[in-house]
């Protein structure tokens, strides 16, 4: 079985308040696609050599429209 990030995959959505000003915030993403300009097309099993985040978990990245709080969230990766 393959671990993948529901998240990044649209299995099911995580919703999170910011903590500056309580307004919902945006999911912009795996933190690995910001490592440089050809993260995003890397294959995962490339990207978490490199992201010094656990295989089991993906890092993303929320951030408010309010306030532009940003935030790192880690999810749990699950078989598929």
């Amino acid at each position: 079985m393959k671990l993948v990030c529901p998240l990044c995959n649209g299995l099911y959505k995580v919703d999170y308040n910011c903590i500056k000003c309580n307004e919902a915030m945006i999911d912009k993403g795996p933190e690995v696609n910001y490592l440089d300009n050809y993260s995003p097309y890397l294959l995962d099993e490339v990207t978490h050599l490199v992201d010094g985040v656990k295989n089991d978990k993906c890092v993303h990245i929320y951030q408010c429209p309010n306030c532009n709080y940003k935030e790192r969230y880690s999810i749990e990766r699950k078989n598929i």
